[in-house]
């Protein structure tokens, strides 16, 4: 699928802390041009995959082959990693001094604010930064030559296929935008020219568009959970509860403390209860039918669904709105950018591939295999 390709090749370029040591330890995953990929890395880059399709793209998981497309990618990923870092040693591209100091600055940066986006204090900071690097087995004299590598493949992709990506356009944007709205309007078949991927990444693109668009909810709850295999006693144990809940809010309980003492959803009960803004296909059937007529401000009666019990607040309804060309050009325009800067990417791996040899040693789901060589 041509946009996992191009989440994994963004990753494969901007991750300036995810390739592992260079040096074999354990089990090998791959060898390129008899540079190894170890099970270690393969693992970790499995991992960190996954987390950004959980990101970018929360339906991936859905797919039955989910996980072999995962394994794939994640791979291919580090062995374009490892094809590109060896072009570029071959090119002798030199990498200053003031340069590695500030891609390391920029890593460092990250560690100054916790997961949670509290500041951290310098010494915090560094220490996060160190208990990382420990984390990795890794030490600083290795991490800086990894960041070196990496801004050697930067430059190498900069002059070498950057130049060559064809920019769009006002009239391919144009097109791009008059598509969109054709699957927008539940018209996609109208849609002409493109190939298979082409069409997923547009329909990918207006899906995104269309949450921006639609008609939006932002939503709190209470859940009451009910067990799949429960009997009908706690079905109606917990439809009680439910109600009990509810009219404790009539009766002017505030949401924050309902939720903290009766929400049995544990994501979201340190955020209120918050459900973020949803439109309409993200929720559950009875809820939509539900959240999308109540008045902002209003406590809905238990709703049930496969999980339990819901009581849903309203906090905020945004109106649909018209998608205006003028409005997305700017975002459309840096879509194709990036579509074009990825084609010309995968044109130019590939090339390596062809001229490499690529020995892999694990199969689709992850399992060791025999070797394949390219």
């Amino acid at each position: 699928m041509k946009t996992i390709s191009k989440v994994a090749l963004a990753a494969a370029l901007l991750a300036a802390a995810g390739a592992a040591r260079a040096e074999v330890v354990g089990a090998l995953a791959a060898r390129v041009n008899d540079q190894p990929i170890t099970m270690d890395q393969y693992d970790r880059a499995k991992t960190d995959l996954a987390s950004q399709y959980k990101t970018a793209m929360p339906d991936f998981f859905k797919q039955p082959d989910a996980d072999a497309q995962l394994s794939k990618a994640a791979l291919d990923k580090l062995i374009d990693e490892s094809l590109l870092t060896q072009k570029a040693a071959s090119m002798k591209i030199k990498v200053y001094e003031r340069e590695l100091e500030n891609g390391i600055a920029e890593v460092r940066k990250r560690f100054t604010v916790s997961p949670d986006g509290t500041k951290l204090t310098p010494e915090k900071a560094e220490a996060a930064f160190q208990d990382e690097l420990k984390k990795e087995n890794v030490t600083m004299d290795e991490f800086r030559d990894r960041i070196r590598r990496q801004l050697m493949v930067q430059k190498l992709v900069q002059d070498t296929v950057k130049l060559k990506a064809k920019m769009p356009d006002d009239n391919d944007v144009k097109a791009y935008f008059d598509d969109i709205k054709l699957v927008l309007e539940g018209k996609p078949d109208d849609v002409k020219g493109l190939t298979t991927e082409q069409t997923q990444d547009l329909l990918a693109v207006a899906g995104k568009f269309r949450e921006l668009t639609s008609e939006r909810l932002r939503l709190r709850h209470i859940l009451i959970k009910v067990p799949e295999d429960a009997t009908p006693e706690q079905k109606e144990a917990a439809r009680q509860k439910a109600l009990e809940v509810k009219k404790q809010l009539d009766n002017g309980m505030d949401f924050d403390d309902a939720v903290q003492k009766y929400s049995e959803d544990t994501e979201s009960v340190p955020n209120g209860g918050d459900l973020g803004y949803v439109v309409k296909g993200m929720l559950p059937k009875p809820l939509e039918d539900v959240a999308f007529k109540m008045h902002v401000g209003e406590d809905s009666d238990p709703v049930y669904t496969k999980f339990g019990w819901d009581i849903l607040r309203l906090e905020e309804k945004r109106a649909a709105q018209k998608l205006r060309f003028d409005a997305v050009k700017n975002d459309l325009e840096q879509v194709l950018t990036q579509n074009a800067y990825a084609d010309e990417l995968t044109s130019y791996i590939k090339g390596l591939r062809k001229d490499a040899k690529i020995e892999t040693f694990v199969s689709a789901g992850g399992g060791t295999k025999a070797d394949k060589t390219e």
